[in-house]
This record gives structure tokens, sequence and C-alpha cells, in this order.
């Protein structure tokens, strides 16, 4: 959302006002119907009617079927899908022809409102400074040149011209009254879930775009064939097996800007599998494109980088060393599992984490929208404590934003996304929205692996959570002036910390400092290297539960990958033995930390280079998977007590912005891991730097040392 577009032209005062307070108990929206262009010319100037109509006008055809079926939303989408079945022949309503057609124009018998329906758009405003004029309602007004083309494509289309119109962000709220603006967005979420369908507007189309569009379809045809591994296989003989330029053409689209705005995350969630991904004239059904990126990502991952390699030498395009994956993997691990899961349920909703991941990842024009712009992925019981407020400052915004977590979750894991050296100016305890330190959550975070031994984690499986502070309750007190009160007890102090992190591929191993003496608590060598193998895995396997025994083989992943993949080649582990673009996380992580050390022992000892021949390729694989995501953002540990762990690694700041030896490992009531925590000199105040996870106190074995008095009881002031 901006503060100030579009920006009105000078105006004939007998014009009527363009906008006129809405009526929330109504629930009325404003919505456009494009006038057809005069005499067919292209070039004409847009011109649309901007009206406000009420979602409660629901037809009595529509209203008898909800009842007569037992909807209690006016718009789930299975309740959308079965109107649709009933006012057509069930047999035609799923035909892909008749889906498309009713996508964009449906026919008036499906219309649910008196007055018709409408589609909500989805796009990029783009750049602010390039401005073309339209009409709206007679009024002269001047908007992004991007929305103008999109206007202009559906005016030359015949699209929503008659009774389905049409739903914009920038011209169907008044966005310079900032009381509507903030009371709009806070109904977004429902405008996009009412709508018939959310047109994904990715730009005009070019000979490139229209091939890959219909190259994620054909990947959908091999997938409906159970053709993937053979596919995989025919492009490792012959990049070129499926023709020319898709593969390049399908990164250009992945990387326009449209993926990167932050707001068509809700937007396309919201709209669901009803949405619909344009690309000019050329049309996709969203589900179809998420099914296409996830045979992409699950399947020929590892061959991508030298097809489209291929595709770049045979053109003249500017060279491009590997794919750049961010909005890829946005669609897969966020966008295609958000947004099919059909009537979502709060249990759905991402996690504090993963909103922050996506926050920080994506852009907005105006800070405080890192929040607004994903209230509607929050579960209803925080998302009911926020009120989009643009006179808030932005250290206001991002402090309400953790307190409603706190209070509609009833916990304190929102300190685990502490960020005291965010830009925001925000209380430590405080997740600041626009610098996440991104230590990755590893009972919710998608491992990447192949989806031979991996497939995708059944939607009913629950991972097995951390509860370092056993059952206990919060008690926590929001002071006025920012602070947080709690109650809790350190155990523990940072003695030694591996090599920090420099960005996400490599370490600093200047940075390590090894404890002057390491005295194991968990017993001889055996019980250590034990207690480090379960740390590198954060004591979790690839869909979240315990690990066990058979994890340990992560000590015989060999350090360097030349020879590492003569033995998976050996055995034939093809997914393993293709990692040389990946491997090196490992490989430069053991090499930076070899000289670590645990006592009288160097972290390299505790590995071997051979792989036991009884191993299996799942084992490893998994173990090399959990790695890579445990291991993210994050240093090992060794405390004064003899506990080893991860700490909290700010990847991208300076020296005087990390985890430092004397830090504090505290167990906080109410929060699932053990936190990081900083003394500051007054010796009554805290900092908060993050979570920390220490083998053998996630499971609550620390209150053991509360109740006999081995620990102190204390009220942290966290500022």
């Amino acid at each position: 959302m901006a503060l100030s577009f579009p920006t009105f032209a000078t105006a004939s005062p007998e014009l009527q006002p363009l906008y006129r307070s809405l009526s929330n108990q109504n629930e009325e929206i404003r919505l456009l119907t494009i006038q057809p262009a005069v005499f067919h010319s292209y070039s004409a100037d847009i011109r649309c009617l901007l009206g406000t109509y009420s979602l409660k006008d629901i037809t009595v055809a529509y209203q008898t079927f909800l009842s007569n079926n037992n909807f209690t939303s006016l718009h789930a989408p299975a309740a959308l899908e079965k109107w649709t079945a009933s006012q057509i022949s069930p047999a035609l309503a799923n035909l892909e022809p008749l889906k498309r057609m009713n996508s964009t124009k449906p026919s008036s018998r499906l219309h649910r409102f008196m007055w018709g329906d409408f589609a909500a758009l989805s796009y990029v405003w783009g750049d602010m400074n390039a401005t073309a004029r339209i009409y709206v309602n007679g009024h002269p007004m001047y908007v992004t040149a991007n929305l103008e083309r999109v206007l202009r494509e559906f005016r030359n289309a015949g699209e929503f011209s008659g009774r389905f119109r049409l739903w914009v962000d920038a011209l169907c709220i008044n966005q310079r009254d900032l009381d509507e603006r903030a009371n709009q967005v806070q109904r977004m979420p429902e405008i996009y879930r009412a709508a018939w369908t959310v047109v994904v507007w990715l730009g005009d189309s070019t000979p490139r775009s229209t091939l890959a569009l219909q190259f994620v379809r054909d990947l959908v045809t091999f997938k409906d064939a159970s053709c993937e591994r053979e596919l995989e296989h025919s492009l490792r003989e012959d990049p070129h097996f499926l023709g020319s330029l898709q593969w390049l053409g399908l990164h250009e689209l992945m990387e326009r800007p449209y993926w990167y705005r932050l707001w068509i995350i809700q937007e396309v969630v919201m709209g669901g599998a009803r949405a619909q991904i344009r690309c000019g004239n050329f049309a996709l059904d969203w589900a179809t494109f998420c099914c296409g990126i996830s045979v992409l990502q699950e399947h020929l991952w590892l061959v991508k980088d030298e097809c489209l390699q291929e595709d770049i030498r045979s053109t003249s395009a500017q060279p491009i060393s590997a794919w750049i994956t961010t909005s890829l993997h946005l669609v897969y691990r966020e966008l295609s599992r958000l947004s099919c899961s059909g009537s979502r349920k709060d249990a759905e909703n991402p996690s504090f984490g993963r909103l922050l991941d996506l926050a920080c990842g994506a852009q907005c024009l105006d800070p405080r929208d890192k929040v607004y712009a994903l209230i509607g992925l929050m579960p209803t019981s925080v998302a009911c404590l926020l009120r989009p407020d643009y006179t808030l400052p932005l250290s206001q915004v991002y402090t309400s934003a953790a307190k409603a977590f706190i209070q509609g979750l009833d916990n304190l894991d929102p300190l685990q996304e502490a960020n005291p050296w965010g830009p925001s100016d925000c209380p430590s305890w405080v997740a600041d929205w626009q610098k996440r330190l991104d230590h990755i959550r590893r009972s919710d975070s998608p491992i990447w692996g192949p989806t031979y031994l991996f497939p995708r984690e059944p939607d009913n499986l629950k991972h097995v959570p951390y509860t370092a502070s056993g059952d206990t309750k919060h008690s926590a007190v929001f002071l006025d002036d920012g602070r947080l009160q709690c109650q809790g007890f350190v155990v523990d102090a940072i003695s030694g910390l591996s090599a920090c992190g420099l960005g996400y591929f490599s370490w600093d191993p200047n940075s390590i400092v090894s404890p002057d003496v390491f005295n194991s608590v968990y017993g001889d060598l055996e019980a250590t290297t034990e207690a480090v193998y379960r740390t590198l895995i954060a004591d979790r396997d690839v869909y979240g539960q315990r690990a066990s025994e058979r994890h340990s083989v992560i000590r015989h992943l060999p350090s360097v990958f030349q020879h590492a993949r003569m033995q998976f080649s050996e055995r034939g582990w093809t997914w393993l033995a293709d990692l040389a673009g990946y491997y090196y996380r490992w490989e430069r992580f053991r090499e930076a930390n070899m000289d670590f050390r645990l006592g009288e022992t160097c972290f390299d000892d505790l590995f071997e280079e051979e792989i036991p021949q009884d191993t299996s390729e799942y084992d490893l694989t998994e173990v090399y998977s959990c790695f890579d995501r445990s291991s993210q953002r994050r240093r090992l540990m060794t405390t004064s007590s003899g506990y080893v762990g991860w700490a909290p690694d700010n990847i991208n700041g300076e020296a005087g912005e990390q985890t430092q030896i004397g830090d504090l490992i505290a167990i906080v009531f109410g929060c699932s891991t053990p936190l990081a925590i900083r003394m500051l000199p007054d010796r009554t105040h805290y900092q908060v730097l993050g979570e920390a996870y220490v083998q053998g106190l996630m499971d609550g074995e620390a209150m053991k040392g509360l109740e006999t008095k081995k620990y102190q009881l204390r009220t942290f002031t966290f500022c």
C-alpha cells in the first residue's frame, strides 16, 4: 500500500466526489467497471466506473444453496466449487475450458450477489514516478503506468465491463484517508477471500514468458504420468530434451518484481486454488502452476542449473551463474501449501518465525506493512489484537505485534525471534520485521532433500515440540516504557563459541573461542560424541520427530565432497553424488571448525571419513539435510557446566553485534526453548539475544534443578 497514490488531476467542480465513506456494518466495498474503448481503439484513454457494493446483498438462490448445504461461510472455497457444480452440469464444471472461462468471465447464473460478482487484482504497483492518466467516474486520475497497462489489457479483452467487476487496492481504497486505509487493510483478507477469483498479474507477456508458463503446465503432465524420474534422467542426458529457452523463460518469470512484493503473499493465499495467473493474455490456474513448480523443486532441482546454462549459451542473454531461487522457494514452501489447503484453520497458519521470514524477504513501501500485510495469515487470536495504524512509529508497530502474539498464543515463544541489533530501534525482546536474525525453527521448517526418500510430510504428522520450561505458564507484564517482565531462571553461561558465519555460505575460523575448560556434563567421550551429533541435527529427524541412534551416522559424513562423491557413487546414491554445488556448506563448516575444542578433543576428531558398509542412503541423506536446516544462522556453543548446543549467529552483523562468551542461557516460563540473554551493566536489566538450543535441556530437564534449588527463580526485566 502507498501513502500518496493515486493522485487527482484537475477535475471539474460539478463532478460528484469520488470517495464516500464505506459502511462496515453493511460490508461495503468499492468495485471498478471498465468501460469499453471509444471506437474500440486500443490507445483510447482508460475509463472506469467506481461504485459501492455490499457483500451482504447475496441472491436468494445463493442464500438457499448455502443453507441447504450447511455452509457457515458465505465464501468458503468448497462452497464456490459446489455452487458452480450446482449451476452447471457436474460433468462440465471441472473441465479446464469452463474453469478457465468462469475464472474471469463467470456465467451470470453463477453470480452470488444481486449486483453481480467480482474478482480481486493482485499485482505490483510499479515505479511510482512512472504514471499514466485514467478517468474514474469522469475524474482524471494518475495511477502507476503498471496499473494502467493492467486495466488496458483487461479493457481490450472485454473483461470486467459488465456485472462482473474488479477490486483494485489503489483505486477502491481512498489512499489519502488514513482511517479508511487502516480499516480496509484490516478487511483485505476478507475481500480477497470473498472474491470469485484473484487475478495474479505477473506483467506483460513475452515470447519466453509464454514458453515458461507452457513449460510449467507440461511438467504437470509428466507428474500425472508418474514420469518425473524418467524426465530427470532424460534432462541429464540432454538439457534440451524439452526444447529450448523455457528454462531461461521460467527463471526470468520468477525474477519479475511481482514475487518480491509482500502484499501478494496474503492476496494469493486468500485467493487459494481459485487464483488465476495472468501474463499478458496468457492464463494458467494457480493450482496447476504450483504443481509444476513442485515438480521442479522435488525432482529437477539438481539438473535445473545445467539446463538454464544451456539455454543461456544458445542466446545472447546475460550470463547467470546459477538460479536465483528465492521466488521458487516462496511458491513451493509457502504459497502452494497455504493457498491450496482449502479452508485453513489456525493450526495451519505460518509460525511467527515463518511470518518473519516472509516479511524480511519481501518488499513493501511502508515498513509498517511488514506486519499489516500478513494479518490475514495470523491466527485469529492474534489478528484480532492488531489494528493497522499508519500514524504509529515503526518500533511501536513491531512491539504491538510481539505483544499480540504473546497474548494471542499465550506463550513467550515470540522471544525466540528477538533481535537486539535490528534497524527499527525496538526493545531487544521484540522481533524486528525488517531484519531477522533468522535462526531456523527446527520443528516446523521443511528440509531440503529428494522426494523419493522424503515425500512431503503428511498433513496429520505432528512435530514433536521442545518443552524446555515444561508446562509452565508465563506471567509476562508489559510495562509502559516498552520493557517486558517475566519469570524464569539462569541455567548456565556460554564458555565457547564455534566460527561465526560470514553470510550463508562461509565461516570465519578466526572468530572461534574454545572454552578454557570443558568438563562434559554428559560423561565420557562416547556420551559427549552422542550429544554433539544430536546437537548437529537439533535432536529432530526430517519430519520433526525425536532423533535416534541411527542418526549417529552423521559422524561418517565425509568432510570433503571429492572423497564423499566416490563413496556415494559406488553405492548408487545419485542425489548425494550430485551435490557438488551444495555440499560445500558441510565442507566449509567442518573446515572452519575443525580446531574448535571440547576439552582435550578437537571437533574434527569426532568424525571419520569412511562410510560404513551397512549405512543406508536414507539415514545419511537425512542427517545431511537435517544439519543443513539446523545449522543455519547458529553457532555451536559450550557452556560453563559442560553442555553443548547452538547459540544465535548474527551472520550479517558486525563484530560487536554477536553472541559473546559470558552471555547467559535462561529458561523463561512459557517459552518452549532456552533463550540466550545478556545481563546489562546495571545488573537488573537484560537483553534477549534469541533462541538457544542446549542438548539435554530441551525437554524440561532443567525444571528439576529449580525444584532442588540448583537454580534460583528470578524476575527478568527485558529492555
